[in-house]
């Protein structure tokens, strides 16, 4: 068997072989709760299925309570699932946020970011704009990333990007590490995928 075809899982929503790495694994806790195994690394027997909504639902539905040996799925359990999916990429995104502060690749508040993205900017970065941000603060600092070509989403409170960053409530924290930002954006398209809520702002 090839390193390829040891990668690939089948997804218990719509059926389709892909590489687990594009995939969420789920595994059932005692109980028989669906639990969303992000890292891939709980010692429970997993199934995998699609980071969309419609797989999601379709999976909880029947052929993922069937892989893990739990009990069968229904619409509640489905929407269960997509919460909890929903809020393990959200403290994935919060967790990412504290180590890109810690590695010093942080620049947070309206005034800061703005000064960053005039000195210098970078398509690989990643902006996050607070949910309940001024609509002046917001058009501002959005009118900023786009004009630098800098990827952005509205996510998160402006206490949730403060405490993240170490500081106090934030409007917007600027990740300048391209591998965080990497990770911080594809968490955030499988979130909104999930949640089948939209998607990044750019």
């Amino acid at each position: 068997m090839s390193p390829m075809s040891r990668s690939l899982r089948t997804c218990t929503g719509c059926g389709e072989k892909k590489e687990k790495t594009r995939m969420i694994r789920i595994v059932a806790d005692p109980s028989g709760r669906l639990i969303p195994d992000l890292k891939g690394t709980m010692p429970s027997r997993g199934a995998y299925v699609c980071p969309d909504a419609r797989c999601v639902t379709k999976a909880a539905g029947g052929r993922l309570a069937a892989s893990l040996k739990t009990a069968g799925g229904n619409v509640r359990i489905a929407r269960v699932l997509q919460d909890d999916i929903g809020a393990a990429y959200r403290r994935r995104v919060l967790s990412l946020l504290g180590q890109a502060r810690k590695s010093g690749k942080v620049t947070s508040g309206t005034s800061l970011v703005e000064g960053e993205l005039r000195r210098r900017s970078d398509g690989t970065w990643f902006g996050l704009v607070a949910e309940d941000a001024s609509p002046g603060i917001a058009e501002r600092i959005e009118g900023a990333l786009e004009a630098a070509s800098v990827p952005y989403s509205v996510f998160l409170s402006k206490d949730e990007l403060g405490d993240a960053v170490g500081k106090s409530p934030r409007s917007v924290v600027l990740v300048r590490d391209e591998g965080m930002a990497r990770v911080i954006r594809e968490s955030l398209e499988r979130f909104h995928s999930v949640l089948n809520n939209g998607g990044l702002d750019q």
